[in-house]
């Protein structure tokens, strides 16, 4: 999948100075939040402190930024999911929606917490080599979900692996990615 693009000439590149005052309160959550935790993966922000894809994209509207900004951090690092599931559905999200920036931003996250380099290697195919009945599960509820029916047989399979509250944490990553993944392609990618 392709590289983020440096410039995007839908997105202004807004340095720290330049930024109003509710901007510079969402700017400081995601460099000073759990964001940059995994900033060896995916930077937060470039050298001269300009944010990264769909981050710079919520400094537009700041309010709706904000709320978003809360949402992938209550996904990304308060959510019972065991890293692996999560990181396999964004992936999977990524496919669906043909996103490389968001695969890019996933795809070492991903390896690092413990996703087989198999199943990522064969994600983009659609037939993926999914290791242990966990992940198949998983996949299947993401897959079926992104296809807008969930089989009760598909849901009580996610219930049992994950929980009720399991399923409603899995259904709002896949949630949050799929509006990741339009900020993506409609400010990021769009060169």
């Amino acid at each position: 999948m392709a590289n983020e693009p440096t410039t995007s000439p839908r997105l202004p590149r807004l340095t720290p100075d330049e930024l109003t005052a509710d901007q510079t309160r969402l700017y400081r959550a995601f460099t000073e939040g759990p964001r940059q935790q995994q900033a060896s993966f995916f930077p937060v922000a470039d050298q001269d402190g300009v944010l990264s894809g769909p981050y710079r994209a919520m400094l537009l509207s700041p309010t709706v930024g904000a709320a978003l900004e809360r949402l992938g951090v209550s996904v990304r690092y308060h959510s019972h999911l065991p890293a692996w599931a999560r990181e396999l559905a964004i992936l999977t999200v990524a496919c669906h929606c043909r996103c490389p920036v968001e695969w890019r931003a996933h795809e070492e996250l991903a390896r690092a917490s413990g996703v087989p380099d198999v199943t990522i290697e064969s994600l983009p195919t659609g037939s993926p080599t999914l290791v242990g009945d966990d992940a198949g599960v998983t996949h299947a509820f993401v897959r079926a979900l992104l296809e807008h029916h969930v089989p009760d047989d598909v849901f009580g399979e996610a219930e049992e692996l994950w929980s009720k509250a399991g399923v409603f944490e899995l259904v709002a990553t896949v949630g949050y990615y799929q509006i990741i993944a339009g900020i993506n392609h409609t400010f990021v990618a769009s060169t």
